[in-house]
């Protein structure tokens, strides 16, 4: 950890030290003016009064930003919580359930998501906004907003390919090209495609897992309407076949009476002497005498190897299509986008993430997933997770460009959805169990199962701005939102069929904004913006499975302070922002007695995060980001599954126990990134050579609310390096990488496992050491 430490902190001072240095920064370079979208309007970057990290093409070609896992070690106060969701500040999606996202994704502005399966390609540029931006966005949002901006067809002829080749057998081809069709409409096509071999060993079937087989396709055709109108189409497909690993490796030191130890994690296999299936595999089995189901279950002690049955597999598909239309009325404009999505996902898994020694005394017939049934004498288990939805959104809204001191954004919202999925694990022993009841196949298995899933949201929104003075601006915002969520739900744990429970949400809130900023003419700045905004976030409440009980809305009051700073000629930024969050209905999913549940809680929050970034001379860019989080969990009583005192069997009475004061999930207190790069002048042939080093460090922090020693998830840091040689005139470009130079094994998410099998922790990892060459060509 020293060596993250030094290499992040070192650049950071170095910036410190060039930003003291007016004679070196006065011969610098001026750095990209960057103009993005954030407030529905374009802007330089510098002048949005939001805490903003955008990253243009050329930046996340910069920065090796390929997908989400790469993108959240350059943004402050984020983390990518198990591989899969994004938590900012603290705030993000710890429900489990039918809910809304509390960081969700938009594309070319509809709110219809962006897989973080999927990789950025053929990006323009993203936008992550941090705090709430309801006043602005239709989609409720409370601890931020990505937007992803894909790039637009070119007018003339023209395109790219590439091939990147690396370790671990990876090949991945891309490819975009521009058909101007006539004057008025152009036509941009882009993809990739991307098979890799997995990170992972599976030592007892001899294969690679965590593989990647995936593919993406996208097409964009712009309409010029008139002098006055443009409309944008765009469709897309994605589609994965992997063994993604859904679960990774399994963690544990044996306990005789909790199957695993809550307080200490090793690569032991769970004790199954107390639990349930242990019991019931002794009456209804034909079990061995002494036996024990984990016994010589073997578990490498290397992150990077697994011993389990079965390999995982990994199914995802999502169509997308997106309208946006823009029409100026001279100083008013309408502008509007509508869109629709389709996904599907299936994820199938080891359940006990083993390869067990343990044989039955003669073979028995089960299912061990969903469409195998085998004779056998071999305990073998498997879970399954599904999902399927669609999406249907359409968003409205009217902003003026008055020559006045008043302006004015209004915009209406609609969202409807449907869903279903669930989670199902299929054991000998439970099949066994619930034959010997006279019970019909469907509860063979345990399952936690949705259907019928409905969501439909409407928001009006707006913010007004008043120009106090020439460099000071006031803006209010407010918004109502409406929204009902209803579906049926049935979970079954060893017990009869029982029926399909409905439930429903009804919720309604109007949220505000007030802000204020200040350009202030300062003799040390060549640009200065300070600003200051207290906000509402608001997030509908959300359903629980099995149950007609649901769980309420979150809401997050934020209040925010900052400053953008531009210095040197241009030539340095340095912001700053400080925030407070009062946290009130925070929603926290928790796995109890077989199933799950959603609950509210209140928390606080409060951090600080600064973004520099400098150009010195004609060759040399330094960026840094820093970021303080501290986060706490108000009184709130619950059950923890790793609790000694929470019986194996009993479902009642409850032992709960009060978190008041314990850490939010996913929330570490430090983040520090920092990365220089050196190019050098054209030389022969016209090639110029780039390289570039970033160092990301991270605090430690918790997986879960309950913050015990196994929920802890140690500091990790990565190095990445870089060397690109390019050819501007004959658009050829090389590129020599590195990623996770140190091929450290950084764990990212702790999962706890249900009693039923012992309770041992199941841990996701970034990526292991990664390296390859890209060559690019542009034509």
């Amino acid at each position: 950890m020293i060596t993250y430490r030094f290499a992040a902190l070192a650049a950071v001072s170095t910036i410190a030290l060039l930003t003291a240095s007016p004679a070196c920064a006065q011969a610098a370079n001026e750095l990209e003016e960057l103009v993005v979208t954030a407030q529905k309007r374009e802007q330089n970057l510098q002048d949005v009064p939001i805490a903003v990290s955008a990253f243009s093409e050329a930046a996340l070609d910069r920065v090796q930003i390929e997908d989400a896992t790469d993108i959240q070690l350059s943004i402050p106060n984020a983390v990518l919580t198990g591989n899969d969701r994004f938590t900012l500040r603290g705030v993000g999606n710890n429900a489990l359930g039918a809910v809304d996202l509390g960081v969700p994704s938009f594309v070319n502005g509809a709110a219809i998501g962006y897989p973080p399966q999927n990789e950025f390609f053929d990006m323009a540029r993203i936008e992550v906004l941090r705090g709430p931006q309801g006043t602005l966005y239709g989609r409720n949002t409370t601890g931020g907003a990505i937007n992803f901006i894909t790039r637009k067809p070119g007018t003339a002829f023209g395109g790219e390919a590439s091939v990147q080749v690396g370790n671990f057998s990876s090949v991945r081809l891309g490819g975009a090209v521009d058909l101007p069709l006539g004057e008025k409409v152009a036509v941009r096509l882009a993809g990739y495609s991307l098979d890799r071999d997995g990170y992972t060993q599976n030592v007892s079937t001899g294969n690679d897992v965590d593989g990647r087989d995936q593919w993406s396709l996208r097409g964009t055709a712009t309409f010029d309407i008139g002098p006055d109108t443009s409309a944008t189409l765009v469709l897309s497909r994605f589609e994965e076949d992997s063994s993604r690993a859904r679960e990774g490796k399994r963690l544990c030191r044996a306990h005789p009476v909790l199957g695993c130890d809550p307080n200490v994690l090793g690569f032991d296999s769970p004790d199954a002497n107390t639990t349930i299936l242990q019991t019931l595999s002794r009456l209804f089995t034909p079990f061995p005498a002494g036996g024990n189901i984990y016994a010589g279950a073997p578990n490498p002690t290397d992150l990077r190897k697994i011993a389990a049955d079965t390999d995982p597999t990994y199914l995802f598909d999502q169509s997308t299509a997106s309208f946006e239309f823009q029409h100026d009325f001279g100083s008013l404009t309408l502008a509007g986008v509508a869109a629709y999505s389709k996904f599907s996902t299936e994820q199938n898994t080891d359940w006990d993430n083993a390869d067990l020694p343990f044989r039955f005394t003669q073979p028995i017939t089960y299912f061990k997933d969903r469409d195998t049934q085998v004779t056998t004498n071999r305990l073998l288990t498997t879970d399954s997770f599904t999902s399927r939805g669609t999406t249907k959104t359409g968003e409205l809204r009217l902003a003026s460009q008055f020559e006045g001191r008043f302006d004015f954004l209004l915009g209406g919202f609609y969202l409807e959805g449907t869903g279903s999925g669930g989670f199902e694990t299929w054991h000998p022993a439970i099949e066994a169990f619930q034959k010997a009841q006279g019970r019909p196949q469907e509860t063979w298995r345990v399952s936690t199962l949705s259907r019928n899933g409905k969501n439909a949201t409407w928001a009006l929104f707006g913010e007004t701005y008043f120009e106090l003075a020439e460099s000071l601006r006031l803006t209010l915002g407010a918004r109502y939102t409406e929204e009902e969520r209803s579906g049926e739900s049935r979970s079954i744990v060893l017990a009869p069929l029982g029926p399909w429970i409905y439930s429903k949400f009804d919720g309604q809130k109007a949220t505000y904004k007030a802000a204020v900023d200040w350009t202030p003419d300062l003799s040390f700045t060549d640009k200065t913006l300070i600003y200051g905004s207290v906000a509402t976030g608001y997030k509908g409440g959300g359903l629980n499975s099995g149950t007609a009980a649901g769980f309420g809305p979150e809401t997050v009051t934020a209040y925010e302070v900052g400053a953008k700073n531009s210095l040197a000629d241009g030539a340095l930024q340095a912001n700053v922002t400080a925030f407070y969050y009062d946290y009130t209905g925070l929603q926290l999913g928790q796995r109890i007695n077989g199933g799950v549940v959603t609950r509210n809680a209140d928390a606080t929050i409060y951090g600080l995060e600064g973004e520099f970034a400098y150009a010195a001379g004609d060759n040399w860019l330094f960026d840094a980001n820093l970021s303080y989080l501290h986060t706490r969990i108000g009184t709130f009583l619950s059950e923890d599954a790793a609790n000694p005192a929470q019986s194996l069997t009993a479902t009642s009475p409850p032992v709960r126990i009060n978190l008041e004061g314990n850490e939010l999930p996913h929330s570490p207190g430090f983040k520090v990134k920092a990365g220089a790069q050196y190019q050098t002048d054209p030389f022969r042939g016209n090639w110029s050579a780039t390289f570039r080093i970033d160092a990301t460090w991270q605090d430690s922090y918790f997986a879960r609310e309950y913050n015990t020693p196994t929920d802890r998830i140690d500091s990790w840091g990565v190095i990445d390096l870089q060397v690109r040689l390019d050819n501007d005139p004959a658009g050829l470009g090389v590129r020599v990488f590195v990623k996770n130079l140190t091929d450290d094994d950084n764990i990212t998410n702790i999962i706890i496992e249900d009693a039923l099998i012992g309770r041992y922790r199941n841990a996701r990892l970034l990526e292991p050491r990664t390296y390859g060459v890209i060559v690019q060509k542009r034509f």
